[in-house]
């Protein structure tokens, strides 16, 4: 099996791009400068679009789109519905229903639709209680959406502050675009008639695609991402301290960060609380690991796309690796000699980071049939160019 090799840019961070979306749907003459083409990012893009008095929007299989094109579509005047995948509406969405209850906005869920009537946003007489018990995301869509009010808003943060690394991605990106939010005793007090200071944007790569990428060549080779952020507000960049603590060869040479096959991993015991996406790929690396590694810190894990404890479990059964699940992640005793499988089949559950995670297995010579190849667009659509092997 000849060594993985690869070497280029990651596309743009769905996370930041759809943020930076929703802002340039308030001003448009703000220019985004990156690309991705996956679909969370084009089902924003298109959605924003159909933004009117009465409005039709796909959002596809995107929790962030979903949540964040609610709040955008609400402050128009109007009646709007928003279609979603069967799966997305099962998803907790009593956070989201609650804080449009407060802004004055009527809702209702009925099969794959949320229906919105609103008048724009009413003044609240009191502070708005966000639930963050579920996600990060209702915080991060209320402030994204908070331009240009004709009141001040005030909010408070209410439960335990699920990925509470988004909501501050959110809440950087919006102060650097000119946004000027007060630190309230309980949350924060976003003042009327906020505006852009800015007219460009730059979108940084994606760096849960990154860690994939570098994973592959710490597994199999080399990898070469260029342009790489050595600062980022993407919660994601803690993998180079994940790295560092598992003997990962790796360097920062200029805008380059490079992996190579690494011959003495080491054992690893993390929180992945604000950074649950790195979980699957991460589990991968912990199998080839000698030794035990514990993953812990994120029971929201089994509300992402798939319930992602139980999908990483079924594949390293496939495999053969030995591993205990927990309510918030993982136990891996780890073999850096694997009996390399020639059968079987795994289905990612429509998930694309199960597909990233269950395609390094492949990478490393495991050969057993990869269902649902196509769950990688929701985020990735590049993933199989630069990988090297056929789905």
């Amino acid at each position: 099996m000849a060594d993985f090799q690869f070497q280029g840019e990651i596309p743009g961070s769905k996370s930041v791009f759809n943020r930076a979306l929703i802002v340039q749907s308030y001003f448009p003459v703000l220019d985004l400068q990156g690309f991705s083409e996956c679909d969370d990012v084009v089902h924003m893009r298109e959605g924003l679009k159909d933004i009117r008095d009465r409005s039709r929007i796909d959002c596809g299989e995107g929790g962030t789109t979903f949540r964040f094109m609610a709040l955008r579509a609400s402050r128009q005047k109007g009646v709007h519905t928003l279609e979603a995948a069967p799966r997305l509406m099962q998803r907790p969405q009593a956070g989201l229903l609650d804080l449009l209850k407060q802004l004055g906005v009527q809702t209702q869920i009925k099969a794959n639709e949320l229906f919105i009537v609103s008048e724009g946003w009413k003044r609240p007489r009191k502070p708005l209680r966000v639930d963050t018990s579920e996600s990060s995301q209702y915080a991060s869509a209320l402030i994204l959406n908070a331009w240009l009010l004709d009141f001040d808003l005030e909010f408070e943060l209410v439960g335990d502050n699920v990925s509470e690394s988004y909501f501050l991605l959110t809440l950087e990106m919006m102060k650097n675009l000119g946004m000027r939010p007060k630190k309230t005793e309980k949350g924060y007090l976003i003042p009327a008639g906020q505006r852009i200071s800015k007219l460009t944007w730059n979108v940084e790569p994606d760096l849960s695609s990154a860690f994939t990428m570098a994973a592959a060549g710490a597994l199999a080779g080399e990898s070469v991402i260029q342009n790489f952020p050595e600062q980022s507000s993407q919660p994601d960049l803690v993998f180079l301290q994940i790295f560092k603590k598992m003997n990962v060869d790796f360097s920062l040479e200029g805008s380059n960060l490079i992996t190579r096959k690494s011959a003495n991993l080491r054992a690893v015991e993390w929180n992945l609380s604000q950074s649950p996406d790195l979980f699957p790929v991460l589990a991968v690396l912990c199998s080839w690991t000698p030794g035990t590694s514990k993953l812990y810190g994120a029971p929201h894990l089994t509300k992402k796309e798939s319930n992602r404890i139980a999908k990483v479990s079924d594949l390293l059964n496939l495999i053969g690796i030995e591993h205990e699940s927990l309510p918030d992640g993982m136990i891996i005793h780890g073999q850096s000699s694997q009996k390399l499988i020639t059968t079987g089949r795994f289905n990612p559950d429509k998930d694309h980071r199960m597909v990233m995670a269950a395609t390094l297995m492949k990478l490393k010579g495991h050969q057993f049939t990869l269902e649902e190849p196509q769950a990688i667009n929701k985020s990735f659509p590049e993933f199989w160019d630069m990988i090297g092997i056929k789905p």
